[in-house]
């Protein structure tokens, strides 16, 4: 029997995933520990989600959450984190899973974090073994300067935080410009008011790639990398605001080569060569000397 305030609440935000949600719920009955209960927050799907989540309802506590459309994850999960009776919030996304000994293992290093996250497989669409691993980055203090400078280093489905860190922190942003964004923008914003970050080295899960994400490359994921950095930028000395610039304008190029943009990409990089930090630098290079390359070839 689950108490009336679990130490775990697990937030799953959806829409129209309802198979990809049974796999993910089917990977939380499979828990070791199961002192958590389940909040599954839809964003007015019109599948069968509903009946997903309640063939569940007596394998484990799951509550339904269901309002119109928002369009993006950061409504759905703050309704999960204001009806959540845990002291700790996970966040799992519908179209990810984790593996038994997720929680269990996580539970182990709570006494010392604030916010706790891990490795997780990629498995590709239509590919149903992994084909690489989502290696997450132990950070260093100050965090906030770190993220900024080096880029994201929590992959959203392994995160497991204090409630009432993520509470202090104002929530998830419901801000439209941010969109498959939130989760970065909220990591900052707990950067700003916490140290304690924990990165457990263990693959504990699976992240799913594919089926029109929408953090896939797109002119609306430039627009999201631009608001993170116009957000927050402000909070670092301007010697890292220069350093931190130059890791978006890098952030950016990525992207806007996948999206077929290769000369606007080109002039991002060279832009990004300027950097301080040496890996960053031969990441540059080696995208630059790669699209040329490409560019060759193809001629």
């Amino acid at each position: 029997m689950i108490s009336d305030s679990p130490l775990f609440s697990v937030i799953i935000p959806t829409f129209n995933r309802a198979e990809k949600l049974r796999r993910a719920l089917e990977s939380l009955e499979a828990q070791t520990f199961r002192d958590f209960e389940v909040i599954v927050c839809d964003d007015g799907s019109t599948d069968d989600t509903r009946s997903a989540v309640e063939s569940f309802s007596e394998r484990m506590p799951v509550t339904y959450l269901w309002e119109e459309n928002f369009g993006g994850p950061g409504r759905p999960r703050n309704n999960g984190i204001r009806v959540s009776r845990g002291e700790w919030l996970c966040f799992l996304d519908a179209d990810d899973w984790w593996y038994p000994e997720k929680l269990n293992l996580v539970r182990t290093h709570l006494a010392t974090a604030d916010i706790v996250y891990h490795d997780l497989d990629r498995y590709p669409r239509r590919l149903w073994r992994p084909d690489n691993t989502f290696r997450a980055r132990a950070v260093a203090n100050p965090v906030f300067v770190d993220l900024m400078l080096k880029g994201n280093a929590l992959p959203n489905s392994s995160v497991v935080v204090r409630r009432e860190i993520v509470v202090a922190a104002g929530g998830v942003s419901e801000e439209k410009s941010l969109v498959a964004a939130e989760d970065f923008d909220l990591w900052l914003k707990i950067a700003r008011i916490t140290e304690r970050f924990t990165h457990i080295p263990q693959v504990l899960g699976a992240y799913w790639v594919g089926d029109g994400n929408i953090s896939e490359p797109s002119h609306a994921q430039v627009c999201r990398v631009e608001t993170i950095y116009e957000k927050h930028a402000p909070y670092l000395a301007p010697e890292e605001q220069a350093q931190s610039k130059l890791l978006f304008c890098f952030m950016i190029a990525n992207i806007k080569y996948k999206i077929g943009l290769r000369d606007e990409a080109l002039s991002l990089l060279r832009l990004t060569l300027a950097t301080d930090d040496f890996s960053l630098k031969m990441r540059a290079l080696v995208m630059l000397l790669y699209i040329r390359g490409v560019s060759f070839f193809a001629r």
